[in-house]
């Protein structure tokens, strides 16, 4: 039987987010509450991944006033993703039960949900909330649990470029059969214009990947996952 342990990090996000609004909060100290009473973001692991956590926080702070009414109203839900998790399994031909941890977050608005290592069994599949629930999203996630555990696949960081894009194209490919008929940007980009910008350099994109197909370093994955790559 599936096991589903979820953990619900908005009301630390409040928390945070109360502290941080009291008049004469600068930017540093600011940073500093977000470090002691939330400290969470989809960025990578290190010094790398905490400057990208700050920029993300200073680039969303301006837009968390709109959405904190939604935020605050917000509550977890699990029937979907038991739903797509029972889809995903019988689409991939999943036997084994899956054990995993679901984790709400609130985010920057960058809409970048992911998979990772919670403990030496579990791996976590961390949602944010701050822009709406996806069908999308879950059924993307979850392809990346299943996949793990089928293919007996490490969820660690670093991975091989190539083994990321089989990983991302399956996820994708199974997303689209899941939740059909969407124009294929809305299955692989968090950023609009992103897909459209890729597809007029989709030469260039390959020939500049395929020398690091099997470079699996820290600094390779960061650059093609959230930077320009080549």
């Amino acid at each position: 039987m599936d096991r589903i342990e979820l953990i619900n990090l908005v009301p630390k996000f409040l928390a945070f987010y109360k502290r941080a609004r009291v008049e004469g909060v600068d930017r540093d100290e600011r940073w500093d509450l977000w470090k002691e009473h939330y400290h969470f973001a989809a960025v990578p692991p290190g010094d790398e991944g905490e400057k990208m956590a700050r920029k993300l926080l200073d680039d969303a702070w301006d837009q968390y006033p709109e959405q904190v009414d939604y935020i605050r109203s917000w509550q977890p839900e699990q029937t979907s993703v038991e739903n797509y998790l029972s889809k995903v399994k019988s689409l991939l031909g999943c036997q084994q039960s899956i054990d995993l941890v679901l984790v709400y977050f609130v985010g920057g608005f960058e809409r970048n949900a992911f998979v990772a290592p919670y403990d030496e069994e579990r791996l976590a599949m961390c949602i944010p909330v701050e822009c709406g629930d996806s069908d999308i999203t879950l059924s993307h996630e979850l392809t990346h649990i299943v996949h793990s555990a089928t293919a007996n696949l490490t969820a660690g960081w670093e991975r091989t470029i190539a083994s990321t894009i089989l990983r991302e194209g399956l996820a994708t490919q199974v997303s689209k059969h899941l939740v059909p008929g969407k124009e294929d940007q809305r299955y692989i980009e968090h950023k609009e214009g992103w897909f459209d910008s890729c597809q007029s350099s989709r030469t260039d994109i390959i020939k500049g990947i395929i020398p690091y197909l099997d470079d699996s370093s820290s600094e390779l994955i960061t650059r093609f996952t959230f930077g320009t790559g080549t």
